[in-house]
């Protein structure tokens, strides 16, 4: 009776050994049920969908992901997903919040100068366009441009190497000449109204703030002219002489010159 109980225990005990070790061979290996590989399956399916344009389908996927998984690197890569199709899909102001969250809590991630780039494209594409049966551009409300200038400034100062900054350059630009044709509007405006102050500060302020414009000449002559309305006899030679010296192939370089000639 003593040897069956001896036996029967160290069948136990043997059995018991089997399946500790087989649990820990188990471990060892790569669970089935990883969570990075749910992860990864997910967002590769809604990256495809994404590229196809279809994000009717993979932002549904992208949000699931994020919440689902919110620990995987996956998830981050979703959130830039989610942003890019509300971008897609024109939702500006959505993208705008989408991106900024992701820059915010995630501000150690490769893909933030992506995100602060693109921040500042959402904020240029909501410039008003020109239509036949609206005011132009540079006549209508100039807080997207504003809003999208000092995104971009801030972001080429901040990533000088990143390889957006050549398209980061070119909308700056467009910017600028856009804020720069509302200020000259504004101030004539002004001259209409003979707020002759008002003119010279709205063109000093677009001389100073929007170098390469591309208005500058006008806004200087423009400038002389008011100049010499208020008597203000050398500081329009200024004025007229800046632009000869700067712009001599303008015409309003040609014009300046007679008015030096006459102011002299």
């Amino acid at each position: 009776m003593g040897f069956r109980l001896d036996s029967l225990v160290w069948i136990g005990l043997l059995v018991l050994g089997v399946a500790c070790g087989g649990s820990s061979g188990a471990g060892k290996g790569k669970s089935k049920l990883d969570p990075n590989d749910d992860a990864r399956t997910a967002y590769e399916k809604a990256l495809l969908d994404f590229r196809r344009g279809d994000c009717l389908n993979a932002e549904p996927t992208f949000s699931e992901i994020r919440r689902e998984f919110p620990y995987s690197r996956f998830a981050a890569l979703a959130e830039l997903r989610i942003g890019d199709c509300q971008f897609k899909n024109e939702s500006y102001p959505e993208a705008i919040q989408t991106y900024r969250q992701f820059v915010r809590i995630r501000p150690s991630h490769k893909e933030i100068p992506y995100a602060r780039f693109r921040i500042a494209e959402a904020y240029y594409n909501q410039i008003p366009g020109g239509w036949f049966m609206t005011p132009p551009p540079h006549e209508r409300d100039q807080s997207a441009a504003r809003d999208a200038l000092i995104q971009l400034r801030r972001f080429v100062v901040d990533y000088p190497d990143d390889q957006r900054v050549p398209d980061a350059n070119k909308l700056m630009e467009k910017c600028m000449s856009l804020l720069a044709a509302h200020e000259l509007y504004v101030a004539r405006f002004y001259l209409k109204r003979e707020a002759y102050r008002g003119v010279i500060s709205r063109l000093k302020g677009l001389l100073a703030a929007y170098p390469g414009s591309g208005v500058e000449a006008q806004a200087l002559l423009l400038l002389g002219l008011v100049y010499l309305e208020t008597n203000e006899v050398e500081a329009a030679r200024q004025a007229f002489d800046e632009i000869v010296q700067r712009f001599p192939d303008s015409g309003e370089a040609k014009r300046a010159r007679t008015l030096l000639d006459k102011t002299g």
